[in-house]
Formats: structure tokens, sequence, C-alpha cells
């Protein structure tokens, strides 16, 4: 279709139909550097995409070939910096988000703005028109959401959706399918939302994509959530001990915010799923050999004292498998109860609490694998979302009864 131009940050096509140009953002870290490589060149092929801008953690090979590659990639201008340090937490993804979206403000005239992990090894520009046509019915937010592995994404089952479930259930919070997804489109008055927001700004780690979500639905943001029924394919995890800092950042995250206010009724729509490919509906997401001994080895005496803080099934549980690996008693509502003691009073910065935490999530991502996921993806499937919407009558009725 043959265009002419309409200033910054907007196209004219020939049929008068004006469309916004988009910026694209790739946070990166020490990546392969072909799969980013081909990802960069996909988001610039897109005939809405002016610019991309990769953000990297530090010099190594991915950023000095994403360097090389710069110069000559047609059809989009592609720059790639240093991320700053713009938060006070430990410096990692929210930094990289951030400088990415300040960059976007202060240096771009485009009016949209993409973000997608540099890592995913099934990206193409499709991903960047299903994001652009929901903006153009008029979302502020569009977000990708996408089938996973039966026993992948649990941190955002566990420990963000439930959360957000058990402080904010009659909001919009708990019913994200993806709330930790990192693959996301922002109009430029969104994006200029959320950089307002200092608490954005503070999240320099895991806990960014907590802040996004919560600010999005807080300020009452129009949400869109489309479906990439490939899914996403990266690398995944071998034990839940690589989840670690990851975990006990995103639950903070959620802890931080427990006592805001949070409107009802923020406009989200969220597109039908359909059945996961057998690719994804046979993937493993961890190694279970490797995360069944997490729970028995490198107890502090602090960290048995700090079981007395938890239900007394919870804390009797958690000396019995540090002799047997037994995770029966971490069922449902073990799990709901032990994440109201943890709200009160988990203590980020108590080494302990840190090892600990992590020790209680891996008892119920294990005890999920070994009754629900093994039944098969669509079963496990159905019990995660029954299992949030459970958690929302339960803390609904809760907040009722008050």
């Amino acid at each position: 279709m043959t265009t002419v131009s309409r200033g910054p940050g907007s196209f004219i096509r020939r049929d008068g139909i004006v469309r916004s140009v988009s910026a694209v953002v790739f946070p990166f870290k020490d990546e392969d550097p072909e799969v980013v490589t081909r990802n960069v060149l996909a988001a610039a092929s897109h005939p809405r995409v002016t610019e991309v801008t990769c953000v990297g953690l530090d010099r190594n090979t991915t950023f000095d070939a994403l360097e090389e590659i710069a110069p000559g990639v047609s059809g989009a201008n592609v720059t790639v910096i240093l991320q700053r340090r713009v938060g006070s937490l430990r410096p990692g993804k929210g930094d990289a988000m951030n400088t990415g979206l300040l960059s976007f403000l202060e240096h771009s005239h485009e009016q949209r703005v993409h973000f997608y992990d540099a890592d995913i090894t099934n990206f193409d520009a499709g991903w960047i028109e299903q994001a652009e046509q929901a903006a153009d019915a008029g979302f502020d937010i569009v977000r990708h959401f996408f089938p996973r592995a039966s026993t992948d994404a649990m941190i955002t089952w566990m420990i963000t959706r439930i959360g957000f479930a058990v402080l904010w259930p009659d909001t919009e919070l708990p019913r994200i399918g993806q709330p930790l997804g990192g693959e996301m489109l922002l109009t430029r008055e969104a994006a200029e939302t959320i950089a307002s927001d200092h608490r954005v700004l503070t999240q320099s780690d895991w806990g960014v994509d907590t802040l996004y979500t919560f600010v999005m639905v807080q300020r009452e943001r129009r949400l869109y959530e489309t479906y990439v029924a490939s899914g996403k394919q990266h690398r995944l995890y071998g034990g839940l001990q690589e989840l670690g800092t990851m975990l006990v950042e995103c639950f903070a995250a959620v802890q931080a915010l427990q006592h805001e206010a949070v409107p009802v009724g923020t406009p989200h729509v969220m597109e039908a799923t359909r059945p996961a490919t057998e690719a994804i509906a046979t993937k493993v997401g961890y190694d279970i050999d490797a995360t069944l001994p997490l729970l028995a080895s490198g107890w502090s005496e602090h960290q048995d004292d700090l079981l007395d803080a938890l239900p007394a099934r919870v804390a009797h549980g958690m000396r019995a498998a540090r002799q047997y690996p037994t995770v029966a008693f971490m069922d449902e509502d073990a799990w709901y109860e032990t994440y109201l003691r943890l709200l009160s009073d988990f203590d980020a910065s108590d080494v302990d609490w840190r090892r600990l935490l992590f020790r209680l999530w891996v008892a119920r991502v294990l005890h999920y694998t070994f009754t629900e996921a093994l039944r098969g993806h669509a079963s496990a499937s159905a019990y995660l979302e029954a299992m949030v919407q459970r958690t929302i009558r339960r803390s609904a009725r809760k907040e009722s009864s008050r």
C-alpha cells in the first residue's frame, strides 16, 4: 500500500486512513546473537516500525553483533544502547525496560512502543501486527499471552496471579492471563503514564513486570490481550533454583503494593484461547529431579524459627520434608493460608526469609506437578485457571464479611 508522510508519529495511506507508526524495544543480556539479530530484522521489516532500540545489560558478543548489523538494516533505524541505572533496587530487567521506555519518550516521535524479549526463537512480524490491530481499535495497552507448558510460568500462577486474587479479587488484576509477560505494546499516552509513576522507575529488578501491569490497571488504561497460539519459544530453566531471585523479587513487588486501592471495571478484553500444540503440551517446564533436593539442604536455625510464623501443618510439613521429600501438605488451601502469612511477615532484606519463601514455593510447585500437571496439559491448564477463580471467590467472600 502506497503511503505518504503525515508528520511525526503517523502516516496516511492513499485511502485516507491515518496509521500510527511504532518503535520496538528489545532488552537483552547475553543471548544468542543469531536469535536476537533475527528478531531485530523481523521487527524492522514491519511497515509500521520505524525505530528499533536494543537495550543491553553490558558490552558482550550480543551487543557487538547488534552494533555491527545496525547500520545496514533497511526499513527502520536500529540503535544499540546500554541500560541506564534508573531504579534503586537490584539492577536488572527493570532498568532495561525503563531505559527503553525513557529512551522512547525522550528521543522518539512515534506514537506507540512495543517491548519483546530478545531471546524468543519464534518471534516474527506477526507479533507486531497482532498488537497493532488491537491498538488501532482504541486500546492503550496490548499484551501478548500464549499457551505455556503445564509446569512453566509457576511464578506467574503461584505468586503473581494468586497475589492479585488475594488482594484485589474484584478488579481485573487477577484476570490478566500473562501479567509478567515482557511482550506488549503501549501507546505514547500509556507510556507517559507508566513513566510518570515513581514506583515503576524505582523497580529496577524482576518486579518491573508486576509494576507495569499494576499501574496500567490502577490508572484504568484500556487493556487488550492478544493470543499467540504458537507459544513463546525460548530456553526453559533447569531446576527451580534458577528462578530464586525472580521469585523473591516478584513476590516482594506484590507485597509492597498490598495496601494500594485499585478501581473495579478497568476495560479489559482477552482473546479466546485455543488448544496448545503438541510441542507445548509435552514440554517439561523444569527439571523435577534437580528440584527435589532443594527442600532438604541448607537449612539454617533462623529459617527453622521462621517456620513458626506459618500455618502449623505447613511448618510441620516443611520440617518433615528435610528427612523425606514429601509435599502432600502444600495443597491449594495450605498455599492460600501461607500466602497470607507471607504478605504480613516476609522480609525481603532477610536472606533466611528469602530462602524460606523459595522453599515454600518449591513445595507448592512440586505438589501441583505431582497432583495436577502429570494428568496432562489440558487438565493442568484448566486446574490453574480454576485455582485462580477459587482464590478470587474466597478472597471476595473474606472482604465482604469484614
